[in-house]
């Protein structure tokens, strides 16, 4: 709000230093005087007295915004009266009263009642102008929270597509413990039981700090080393500084998924998973790779698709996913993002 008012005022001071120099020139142009105070003391009470009465155009804009009806008409000839009155009474008031103090004695405003006609037509288009400056603000601005409300529901809806695939992925995880080593089970299931409700907390937060993603993502794999035990091997490296980076919220686990589902040696059944982030120029680049056959044949699974859904929603055209094969072996899983 103090910036808008800000903008306001340099928008009248800027107005008024125009008009100045214009009604300045103009008569210096005609071989006139041009007696600079005095132009100066009335654009100065003119623009900085619409500046004051300007909220009460507004309060007539939002209180009334303008139709095509009579009494809406009506209504705004009402106040456009008022402000016309008042605005001239305040320029004869703060010119009788400055004049003398600028040192240019008693400032003669004329008859008052040709007064009243003579500014009533500038302060027509005044309030004209105002009143519609003010309605299309209003409708950018009632655009804008459509438009975030849509974007809202929307990462609302991927993140409920999100939770009931993980949760079948990590129960599935469990049920194939659970009947050969039950003390095994019963630790995913303390494990998965923490995660979820860490992941609760968050789940009305549109981001989070790295630095509770990469904890998450921790506590995540934490539950499949409790199923995979010595066949599971990860290693998680951030640089520092990077912790209060903003990121959406369960960024991190679908890629992580999508390594234990694809990267897992076909023979010895080993997972070796490298999760690297980094600041790259202006944005965070994330590395997720495995030490697997490759990436699969189809890199549009639903994990993975719903991590670009969210990217796309949130930073538009500027963050990307790509996944590719390592040139060592392996898929290599990349997202970057704003940093």
């Amino acid at each position: 709000m103090k910036r808008i008012r800000l903008y306001i005022f340099l928008y009248f001071t800027a107005t008024m230093l125009l008009s100045v120099a214009y009604v300045v020139l103009d008569r210096l142009a005609r071989g006139q005087s041009s007696d600079w105070q005095v132009i100066v003391l009335e654009q100065a009470t003119g623009f900085y007295g619409t500046a004051v009465l300007l909220p009460a155009i507004i309060w007539s804009a939002r209180r009334h915004p303008p139709r095509l009806s009579l009494a809406c008409l009506g209504l705004h000839l009402a106040v456009l009266m008022s402000f016309s009155i008042v605005h001239t009474l305040w320029n004869w008031g703060t010119r009788l009263l400055l004049s003398p103090v600028m040192g240019m004695g008693q400032y003669d405003y004329g008859r008052m009642p040709l007064r009243f006609l003579m500014e009533l037509p500038a302060d027509v288009i005044t309030y004209v102008l105002w009143i519609g400056a003010y309605t299309v603000y209003r409708q950018w601005r009632r655009s804008k929270e459509v438009e975030i409300e849509l974007v809202s529901a929307r990462l609302d809806s991927l993140s409920r597509q999100l939770q009931p695939h993980f949760l079948f992925n990590a129960l599935n995880a469990i049920s194939s413990v659970m009947y050969e080593d039950v003390v095994r089970a019963d630790r995913m299931l303390e494990g998965l039981g923490d995660y979820l409700r860490a992941t609760l907390r968050l789940a009305d937060s549109p981001q989070i700090p790295l630095s509770t993603e990469l904890g998450l993502t921790r506590q995540y794999m934490e539950v499949m080393q409790a199923r995979l035990e010595e066949k599971l091997h990860f290693c998680i490296r951030c640089d520092a500084g990077m912790g209060n980076t903003l990121v959406p919220p369960l960024l991190l686990q679908p890629l992580v998924e999508n390594a234990f589902e694809h990267g897992q040696d076909p023979v010895s059944g080993r997972l070796h998973i490298d999760i690297q982030v980094e600041r790259n120029g202006p944005l965070l680049r994330i590395a997720i790779r495995d030490h697997g056959p490759g990436p699969p044949l189809s890199p549009h699974g639903r994990g993975l698709a719903n991590v670009q859904r969210r990217l796309q929603t949130i930073y538009g055209d500027h963050a990307r996913m790509q996944l590719a094969r390592h040139p060592q072996g392996g898929a290599l899983v990349e997202v970057h993002l704003p940093a």
